[in-house]
């Protein structure tokens, strides 16, 4: 129920009284009276009760002060006619009837009512007391006197107690509607993990809850040091996106005092107008967007009506800004994190890209680029150190121009890198084309670059190199990024170590394995130089027949090696000048087996031993060990089949002198879907018609390593 019900029942519960002590008065005195003045005043005090309840019961609320301010002093009237037609006999304490209508006003309306109606009625029973003749002598004025005293403080403590009863009730009422309001916007905040969706929301929650005319919240920029608008109501065309300087005017005093504000009269804030004149802003508040010790930005409210807002309007926009602020720093910390998380995702996909590479030019290329999606630059660079020259050359980039990569070699200790090179650690730079430690700032002023993130290549205990990052924009790096970038960068230099340690590998493996093949050629005079020839045509097959670069490596290692089994074979059978015996025949046919056996124990020759075990295979099954046919056999053990029957005819033999070249083809051709595969004979036919085969040999005649290199693409 609430207080105006409350109100009126108390008033009727009141007249309902009065009425009875009114009506019991005169049955007791009624012989004393005129009944024909005195009942038709009484009978009319009863309907006039009823219809004043009826009507203050009824009447709407925007004529409801005006109607009791009518009915209750006609009810003073009634109580002066009644007391005038007692005057012969009066009843006790009947002028003490004035107060009702002077509390119930005091109750409806306050003190100022209640006091004017309190002097009122007393000025009505002096009237009524005087026409009465009840008025006479200094005891009587002094009893009239007492009286109106006690209407008028009878006014002023009802009225006083009913404001205080009213702020009371209002008090209440918005707090509970603020804390209404609170607990739905924190529900609201707390759901939102979109920092600009917060802004919004805060806007939002703003209008709803005091009213303002205008609304703007503005996100502090530290960057550009700065205060954006990012969500607003009541504004129009650029103010909606407005950016102010971060000390500029109010805004900027509290955003650094960090405090709040509330402005009762901005023609008093002369200093401060800002924007405030051009939508009429008389009084405003401030609240600053804080959350423990980091600020976010400022809310802004106005009014256009002057003295609008008080402090409990600024409590609330507090309560709102700081809710707001909580859930900033919470979206960004969920931002965070999912930055964090993608990073992480990120750097495991580059840690497996790049250590699963071995070749150094890829996996230089690879950490390139991998460097630009990273952090979303658009130029990078590597720069390894020559230990010899003491001299970064750069050995891969993004974005570079051919002019800038050919500028010059950096000495360590010189220019960003080198000093990078020398002191192990990260060196950020905001504006390369300013900053004097740059040894080459023309270069990057021309080719667009203004930021800088140099990062060490680092091994425990030296440094291998350098990676660059550029921006074409400035752009101050963070911590966190330096981080980011320096974990790429350790990643990167152990990939790199290992290409390295990998090439330096294959390269010493590719250096025993021919020293192991000619020992094996150098029991005999005849066969020197037997496995490089036999090499030399097979690596000219395979790419003929547009192998990849890897599976020519395999059928270069598998020539190499393919009679590297004839070790077990005892020599007087490898020199024997005639035809072998059946029992010789089967040891010499044994030696494909002795071959993978020796081999078997390096990992890395693995991809070698098939071919190894069958390149003495025929392409329709009558061939040794296993007798496969046709593809079952692996091309590379086809290709090498092809290619050691063609240097054997056209090499010098103990039981025969070499064939000419046209021979040797015509057996090749003869052999041709028999002995030979003929896609494969027909690819050697080809290059023989393009002059690529050269059966001119000497028995000086080796391939040098560095053909090895070249061929394997790591020169």
């Amino acid at each position: 129920m609430d207080l105006k019900k409350k109100l009126i029942l108390f008033t009727r519960l009141i007249r309902i009284l009065v009425y009875i002590y009114v009506v019991v008065q005169f049955l007791i005195s009624r012989s004393y009276y005129d009944q024909a003045e005195v009942l038709p005043v009484i009978i009319g005090m009863g309907v006039f009760y009823v219809a004043i309840d009826q009507i203050i019961s009824h009447v709407p609320e925007k004529r409801f002060k005006f109607a009791c301010l009518c009915l209750f002093p006609l009810e003073m009237l009634l109580i002066s006619l009644l007391v005038y037609f007692t005057r012969s006999h009066p009843l006790v304490e009947f002028d003490f009837l004035y107060a009702l209508p002077v509390v119930n006003v005091a109750l409806w309306f306050g003190v100022k009512e209640g006091v004017s109606f309190g002097v009122m009625g007393g000025l009505i029973m002096a009237c009524t007391l005087a026409l009465s003749g009840r008025l006479v002598g200094l005891e009587s004025v002094g009893a009239v006197m007492s009286r109106v005293g006690f209407y008028v403080l009878g006014g002023l403590l009802t009225g006083y107690m009913s404001e205080f009863a009213d702020r009371e009730s209002a008090e209440k009422a918005r707090r509970v509607v603020e804390l209404t309001a609170l607990s739905g916007f924190a529900t609201v905040f707390e759901s939102t993990l979109n920092e600009y969706r917060v802004y919004d929301n805060l806007c939002d929650a703003v209008s709803r809850s005091i009213n303002p005319d205008v609304v703007l919240v503005f996100r502090f920029d530290r960057d550009r040091n700065q205060l954006l608008a990012v969500a607003s109501e009541g504004v129009k065309g650029s103010d909606a996106e407005l950016s102010l300087p971060h000390d500029y005017g109010l805004i900027g005093k509290v955003l650094e005092s960090r405090e709040s504000m509330v402005i009762e009269d901005t023609n008093l804030e002369w200093g401060y107008r800002q924007f405030l004149e051009t939508y009429r802003i008389r009084s405003a508040l401030y609240s600053p967007l804080k959350w423990r010790d980091e600020i976010y930005g400022v809310v802004f409210a106005g009014n256009q009506l002057k003295d609008s807002f008080n402090r409990d309007d600024l409590n609330l926009l507090s309560a709102l800004a700081m809710q707001a602020a909580l859930a900033v720093h919470n979206s960004r910390l969920y931002a965070d994190l999912e930055d964090r998380i993608g990073e992480l995702h990120a750097i495991f996909e580059i840690d497996k890209a790049i250590t699963s590479a071995i070749e150094l030019d890829t996996v230089l290329q690879q950490i390139v680029q991998m460097s630009l999606a990273l952090l979303g630059a658009k130029t990078s660079s590597i720069m390894l150190l020559d230990e010899e020259s003491q001299e970064l050359v750069i050995a891969a980039s993004h974005g570079l121009s051919q002019e800038y990569l050919t500028k010059g070699n950096i000495k360590v200790g010189e220019s960003i890198a080198g000093r990078v090179i020398q002191e192990g650690k990260p060196i950020a730079v905001y504006d390369i084309g300013s900053d004097p430690r740059h040894a080459y700032s023309e270069h990057a002023r021309m080719e667009g670059l203004r930021s800088l993130l140099s990062v060490p290549l680092s091994l425990k205990d030296r440094v291998i190199g350098v990676l660059n990052l550029y921006t074409d924009e400035p752009h101050r790096f963070t911590p966190h990024e330096v981080n980011l970038f320096t974990s790429l960068a350790s990643q990167a230099a152990i990939a790199i170590e290992n290409a390295r340690l990998f090439a330096s590998l294959e390269e010493i493996y590719i250096e025993v394995i021919t020293a192991l093949a000619s020992a094996i050629d150098a029991r005999d005079a005849y066969t020197h130089g037997h496995s490089q020839r036999v090499t030399e045509y097979a690596v000219a097959l395979a790419e003929e027949m547009g192998l990849s670069t890897a599976e020519i490596d395999v059928v270069r290692n598998a020539s190499i090696l393919h009679d590297v089994g004839k070790i077990g074979i005892k020599e007087r059978i490898l020199k024997k000048p005639g035809r072998l015996t059946e029992e010789e025949r089967r040891e010499m046919e044994y030696h494909p087996f002795i071959g993978t056996r020796i081999l078997q124990s390096v990992k890395l020759l693995e991809p070698v031993m098939p071919l190894v075990y069958h390149h003495h295979e025929w392409y329709d099954g009558s061939g040794y060990p296993d007798g496969l046919r046709g593809e079952a056999i692996p091309l590379g053990a086809r290709i090498i089949s092809v290619a050691d029957a063609f240097e054997s005819m056209t090499s010098d033999r103990p039981y025969r002198k070499a064939l000419p070249l046209e021979e040797a083809i015509a057996e090749l051709r003869r052999g041709s879907g028999k002995q030979f595969d003929p896609q494969v004979v027909q690819a050697f036919i080809r290059l023989v018609e393009k002059g690529k085969v050269d059966v001119r040999w000497t028995d000086g005649r080796v391939i040098p390593l560095a053909d090895h290199l070249d061929k394997a693409g790591m020169s």
